[in-house]
């Protein structure tokens, strides 16, 4: 259904991943004025709900020490909890991993976003933001294609929501 509204106009909605995350704060600093534009999008981007991100991600960034820890408290209303069609979608997204891969990421500590921040990209048919490499198995972009799921990096998404 998703697939279709978008074709009659309803524009995308966007799933980010932590990295692209981490690198947006890292990159394109908050305090710059040279960025305002662009954080000014994104945040306009999150009130419309076109900018969301499973809860995992959140507890995934909130491990670490950047600037973005702090937006992502400001702006916790894009994180999605988990829900019946994540937790039923997770199965299918594992079966896409490598079984050692799994086994590793899902024994390391603290968290590991990318299979749900697959399973909300299916469940509320949205594009994938990530900056994890393209080619590689087992990353996001690799497994994304599984599911016929577009996945883009943070220049690609500023182009599509009209920062130049």
């Amino acid at each position: 259904m998703g697939k279709q509204l978008r074709l009659a106009g309803v524009p995308p909605v966007y799933c980010i991943d932590a990295s692209a995350l981490i690198d947006l704060g890292r990159w394109y600093p908050q305090n710059m004025k040279v960025f305002e534009p662009i954080w000014e999008k994104i945040e306009s981007l999150v009130i419309k709900q076109r900018l969301v991100s499973p809860m995992e991600v959140k507890k995934e960034i909130s491990m670490g020490t950047d600037n973005i820890v702090n937006w992502c408290k400001k702006h916790k209303k894009m994180f999605k909890d988990v829900d019946i069609c994540q937790a039923q979608e997770m199965h299918n997204v594992q079966d896409k991993y490598d079984p050692e891969y799994w086994y590793t990421e899902t024994n390391k500590p603290g968290y590991w976003a990318d299979p749900w921040v697959i399973a909300l990209s299916i469940c509320e048919d949205t594009v994938i933001v990530t900056n994890e490499n393209k080619t590689k198995p087992n990353r996001i972009p690799a497994i994304a294609r599984n599911f016929d799921i577009k996945t883009i990096d943070l220049l690609e998404f500023f182009k599509e929501i009209g920062i130049e």
